[in-house]
């Protein structure tokens, strides 16, 4: 039985947006290309340890967030963190960071993902290499050579790969200019991380985040041992500047996470620039600039009726991890609210 809605990625936004749509008894399947789910949101698994390798906390600014928070849980909840906030000026203090309700987890941030996809039916492995009308519906073709269809479909993925995919399908679909021309001024900043694992023996650091001012490499350092119960290893995981990480994104990631290293071994000690190992990820499209949405979800409609829709943090009123879960439930319900999916669902 081919499903009404079929989401593209499995990150907070999708995985929302297949909730809502389950919800309100709208059949849908998410395809991930990974062999994990969470985008940005996730945890690795290193030695036994969860390590946060993209979003390093948890915050809310609305209630209707904090409550999604909320349902994990205290069991594993570490409130307030980071408390220990090195070298920071007011300024230029984080959005995460400014009063608002924060948390980390001691099983990691993927939890959240996690929670939302516990009903989600997820297909992993799945990558889609390209969309194609089929009359009322979309053809979705995957990298084995399958495919899917249905006459709706969202694209919940990294804004690059998301343009990839659905421009040379939608560019001459009505209205569909306006939407891609706004869609190409936003403007995202890459992000080069580093997840550097030390013996268990080296010393706190003294800091649970720390966002050195005089740096050229270095944007974020994050002290992920401070989450963990009787950690084995000391983890740091190092965050690049945008600067840095768009003028290396190409490169050898061996080069850039040498750069790395080499800075976090003047900030910190010498100790620092030799790991025992580490684990190098580019994320090409890891934040918006501040003042860069779309404020709203973005629908592209064929002459014959097949919709392709785009959600992410991109298209909310605010960006970050909130507005990824704002505009997976505006979608979904915007689409499961549309006279011939209601009558569908009805039927």
């Amino acid at each position: 039985m081919q499903p009404l809605v079929v989401i593209v990625g499995a990150g907070v936004a999708g995985l929302t947006c297949a909730r809502e749509l389950t919800r309100r008894g709208v059949s849908n399947v998410v395809l991930e290309r990974d062999s994990r789910i969470g985008g940005r949101c996730a945890s690795l698994d290193l030695d036994g340890q969860p390590v946060d390798h993209g979003i390093p906390f948890l915050h809310a600014e609305s209630r209707e967030f904090a409550l999604e928070l909320d349902a994990l849980g205290d069991d594993g909840k570490l409130r307030g963190w980071p408390l220990r906030v090195h070298s920071q000026r007011p300024g230029l203090t984080p959005a995460g960071l400014r009063g608002q309700r924060r948390m980390a987890r001691r099983a990691g941030v993927g939890e959240f993902p996690a929670c939302l996809a516990r009903e989600a039916d997820i297909r992993m492995s799945s990558e889609v290499t390209a969309l194609a009308p089929a009359g009322e519906r979309m053809q979705i073709t995957l990298a084995d050579g399958t495919s899917i269809e249905a006459p709706f479909v969202v694209v919940a993925t990294a804004l690059d790969d998301a343009l990839r995919l659905v421009e040379p399908v939608v560019a001459e679909w009505p209205g569909a200019a306006a939407h891609l021309a706004g869609i190409h001024a936003l403007r995202w900043v890459p992000t080069l991380t580093l997840v550097a694992r030390y013996p268990g023996d080296v010393r706190d650091p003294g800091f649970d985040l720390w966002h050195p001012l005089s740096t050229a490499v270095l944007q974020a350092v994050v002290n992920e041992s401070a989450k963990r119960p009787d950690p084995a290893r000391r983890i740091l995981v190092f965050h690049g500047r945008e600067s840095f990480s768009r003028d290396y994104l190409l490169r050898d990631r061996d080069e850039w996470a040498s750069e790395m290293l080499w800075e976090a071994g003047q900030l910190l000690g010498e100790w620092a620039a030799r790991p025992l190992a580490f684990h190098a990820h580019a994320w090409s499209c890891a934040r918006l600039r501040p003042g860069y949405t779309m404020g709203e979800v973005v629908t592209f409609e064929s002459p014959r009726g097949a919709c392709v829709s785009l959600c992410g943090d991109a298209f909310a009123a605010q960006p970050g991890l909130e507005g990824a879960f704002m505009s997976g439930i505006a979608l979904g319900e915007q689409i499961a609210t549309l006279p011939r999916v209601r009558e569908i669902v009805r039927a």
